[in-house]
């Protein structure tokens, strides 16, 4: 038998019972509770550090990941509670089957090209900033974003239109494409499917390489315009190096959230022997990809990572390490104090000046007298 029949030809009754006694909804809701509570919190923080990231390009494309990561928890935990509401009996056949699964694909899809879109444009502001500078920024990202999520429904629509097809899977609770399948159709999209993942792996995995080592050999300083000054070169770099930090946090959690369900994609497709429990927990590491994603950004954002190297210098060194946004504030009240002092000055200046002609007329009136 099949292993993409076995929800469709077995009496389930005692397997449900099973679920019911064991399994727990507590799980499935403080993931969703992580999940929603991080995303919006990234994007509220997006929002109110606006006016310092000026939404830039690798800002909007943060934004762009965050809202898909949302939407995606969103669309599929319904279908969660749904069914261990319903004492994991599946409700709605097969078009929740087929909702459920275009939306695992749909947000997979997007969130793994969208990291890679990040990774490019880092790439492309590195190694070709005057190309980056000139274009028309705020478009080009527009239209990429749209291009993202344009793709990723066409690659979920596919299994709709008979080229491959969505089953439930294995305990019967939550369904995905037939990557088990026998047909032409099925391991097509399978082969598809997890060669895309991985390739999006690779290729952010690439761009983050050759970022890294343009900021270690100073390929940033060197190829940025010259009349920009060492300060500004030097807080540039920082900001770099911050950015990178988080785009290889965000690559990591990605290939180990994603790389296990991809692998048992292309293993089952192979048609070796089904493992059930393997493939379930691929499954869950995918799905605390969209979990992780807005925390990373809240833990790794340039503040947080400033108040960090802040902390461990004065730790190590005994010294503070003055931060770019920091210096900025410091030259500001500098500026202020120096504006004082000149005030103060000017009017002691002011004052001393008024002593002294009052000193004269009144050696000027002893004379005449």
């Amino acid at each position: 038998m099949m292993a993409a029949e076995f929800c469709y030809s077995q009496d389930l009754t005692n397997l449900t019972m099973k679920l019911a006694k064991t399994m727990s909804p507590v799980e499935s809701a403080v993931m969703f509770t992580l999940g929603v509570s991080g995303n919006i919190l990234a994007l509220v923080m997006l929002v109110r550090n606006a006016a310092h990231h000026k939404w830039k390009i690798f800002y909007r494309l943060v934004g762009a990941l965050a809202s898909s990561d949302l939407f995606g928890i969103l669309s599929t935990s319904p279908v969660a509670f749904a069914v261990y509401d319903n004492h994991f009996v599946w409700p709605g056949g097969q078009p929740v089957c087929d909702y459920l699964s275009f939306m695992l694909i749909f947000a997979s899809m997007g969130t793994l090209t969208i990291v890679s879109a990040m990774s490019l444009d880092r790439y492309l502001a590195v190694w070709y900033p005057f190309f980056y500078n000139i274009s028309q920024k705020k478009r080009r990202v527009h239209l990429m974003l749209v291009g993202v999520w344009v793709f990723a429904a066409l690659i979920a629509s596919m299994p709709l239109m008979n080229f491959g097809r969505n089953i439930r899977h294995f305990p019967c609770t939550w369904c995905f494409f037939d990557y088990y399948g026998t047909y032409m159709s099925d391991r097509a999209f399978s082969i598809l499917y997890a060669t895309l993942g991985i390739l999006n792996t690779i290729v952010s995995s690439t761009f983050n390489c050759l970022v890294l080592y343009a900021v270690c050999r100073g390929t940033i300083n060197t190829r940025r315009m010259s009349i920009r000054s060492a300060r500004g070169k030097k807080r540039e770099k920082k900001n770099e190096i911050f950015i990178l930090i988080f785009l290889i946090a965000i690559l990591i959690v990605h290939a180990v959230c994603w790389m296990p369900l991809m692998i048992r994609v292309l293993i089952n497709t192979s048609g070796a022997r089904p493992n059930y429990k393997t493939d379930l927990l691929a499954l869950r590491m995918a799905s605390w990809n969209q979990i992780l994603d807005p925390w990373l950004y809240i833990l790794l954002r340039k503040e947080m990572l400033t108040r960090i190297y802040i902390f461990y210098r004065k730790k190590r060194y005994g010294v503070v390490f003055v931060t770019p946004a920091s210096s900025e504030s410091l030259s500001g009240s500098m500026r202020l104090q120096a504006l004082n002092s000149k005030q103060r000055l000017q009017k002691m200046n002011s004052t001393e000046s008024n002593t002294t002609t009052t000193e004269i007329k009144e050696l000027l009136n002893t004379a005449q007298s």
